[in-house]
């Protein structure tokens, strides 16, 4: 979301962050353009009014009637609206119009048009450029002018140099914070609510709370205890993460490209040896290829995306947050530092699911030696899990984690001969549960409500289980031996294949 005020001068010595333009402030995380129509959601990021109608009914669609909340594409916050009667098109209409950025866009449309001294139009119908700006009196002035006019008439009005700072404009129509509600002075904050006001919003909302304090004293606890500089410590450790994240996605990407590369020579290779007949099975497997190749280059592009924005939210966050500090406004920092916190909370979140979700991808093409079999083989989409490096400073310890019983299942189906001995779990990401009975040589699928919904029956007893990635399981076979792969649906369990099965397994 853009935000109000100043930004860093790019060439100030003290400055250590990166550095991002008024016009990379107000952008679109969706569309990269300049925000039209910007609509603010409780995560306090902003997007384009059109893009976030079109990215909640994606979002939504293919999901049930009565969904009734969206995530955040930048920060991934469950959201919901105000109305969730309504339709999700006009879901986007219903979150507050992003005023701070409106104003920003038109202030920096005005401070690229030239100023004049206004005395000057007035008295000598001349254009001569002004060079300070009374806000007292919304005047602009030359500096003769402001000697013979201003200054023996008026004293102690706040002048400023327009020459001094690109921003000057910005600054004068920014620096008064009042209520929405009642037009007063924003000088409070609640920590209780985790909102600003103004002493009637105080008064009338937070007269029973327990923690209410001035912006100035809260943004000096903040410093106090070192909370801002922890913060933006996280924040840019949870920026440096989602770059390496990309990067690596970007390298696996050009991996799956070698590999799809690798694959076509193979099949030009191999069409040589075979006759004008079987010139049409090429085409077929070709299409396997890149059919792959297409799907799994897609699954690392969403991937991708999901952390560029996050970047570029913590990236935008870090910037406005320093602004903030060196203009001593209390108020842009502690709305910072709130969307930080949930920017941050949003990065935990973001490579905990990547943890559980990447695996490297590989295409392989496998043929049969002998070419008088008359086929082109197999195309293969080998997917091994890959674990991201820890991250200290984002992951809880799992000694501060708690847990908990959710609930108790019961295993036993009809058709079981033997008391049931359960070898390997699998938990789905969507609450579902494979299992492995050794007694009686099946996988079984419970569903989320803690019904059997399938049983897959093998020519061994599983030992052991491992999820492959989110609709794959493998299951160790210690006699006869191998590992059986198997395929999982909804309600369905399917052998897909068969590893190594002269060799004997106990763990996978």
């Amino acid at each position: 979301m853009a935000e109000g005020g100043p930004h860093p001068d790019p060439h100030s010595e003290d400055s250590t962050l990166p550095k991002l333009s008024d016009s990379q402030l107000l952008k679109c995380p969706i569309c990269l353009e300049q925000l039209r129509q910007p609509k603010s959601l409780p995560c306090r990021h902003s997007l384009c009014e059109e893009c976030l109608s079109s990215y909640i009914v994606s979002e939504v669609s293919g999901t049930s009637d009565t969904a009734t909340s969206f995530i955040c594409p930048v920060c991934r916050t469950l959201t919901h609206p105000v109305d969730k009667t309504e339709d999700k098109d006009k879901w986007a209409q219903q979150f507050p119009t992003d005023t701070v950025a409106i104003e920003m866009i038109q202030l920096r449309n005005r401070t690229t048009e030239q100023h004049y001294c206004v005395p000057c139009q007035r008295r000598k119908g001349t254009l001569v450029p002004a060079q300070f700006w009374c806000k007292t009196t919304q005047s602009l002035f030359c500096e003769s002018c402001k000697v013979d006019l201003h200054d023996d008439i008026h004293v102690g009005c706040d002048i400023a140099d327009m020459n001094s700072s690109e921003n000057w404009q910005l600054r004068q129509n920014t620096s008064d914070k009042k209520c929405d509600k009642h037009k007063d002075e924003i000088a409070y904050y609640c920590e209780d609510h985790k909102s600003l006001g103004c002493s009637k919003c105080i008064i009338v909302g937070h007269r029973k709370c327990d923690n209410v304090s001035t912006t100035e004293d809260y943004c000096e606890k903040l410093n106090s205890s070192s909370q801002l500089e922890e913060r933006k410590t996280y924040l840019q450790q949870g920026a440096d993460d989602m770059e390496s994240m990309i990067k690596d996605f970007y390298l696996r990407q050009q991996n799956i490209a070698d590999d799809k590369d690798a694959v076509l020579k193979s099949i030009d290779d191999l069409q040589e040896r075979m006759d004008k007949r079987i010139r049409e099975m090429k085409k077929e497997i070709t299409d396997d290829v890149i059919t792959a190749y297409k799907q799994e280059r897609e699954n690392l592009k969403v991937s991708t995306q999901k952390c560029e924005r996050l970047k570029v939210a913590i990236q935008n966050t870090l910037e406005s947050s320093a602004t903030a500090l060196q203009r001593n406004d209390h108020m842009d920092t502690i709305r910072l530092y709130q969307k930080g916190q949930t920017e941050l909370e949003a990065c935990k979140d973001l490579v905990k699911e990547m943890q559980m979700s990447i695996s490297t991808v590989s295409i392989e093409h496998e043929i049969d030696s002998d070419v008088t079999s008359l086929n082109f083989g197999k195309i293969f989409v080998r997917k091994q899990q890959k674990h991201l490096p820890s991250v200290p400073t984002l992951v809880k310890p799992l000694s501060q984690c708690n847990v908990k019983e959710i609930r108790k299942l019961n295993i036993i189906c009809p058709s079981d001969q033997f008391d049931c001995a359960l070898r390997g779990v699998v938990y789905l990401p969507d609450g579902r549960i494979v299992v492995g009975d050794r007694n009686n040589n099946n996988i079984k699928l419970i569903n989320d409500a803690g019904d059997v919904v399938d049983e897959l029956k093998l020519d061994g007893n599983p030992w052991d289980l491992c999820m492959v990635d989110n609709t794959t399981v493998a299951a160790a076979i210690p006699s006869p031996g191998g590992i059986r792969v198997v395929t999982v649906t909804p309600s369905k369990l399917t052998l897909s294949s068969v590893i190594n099965k002269k060799t004997r397994y106990y763990g996978t």
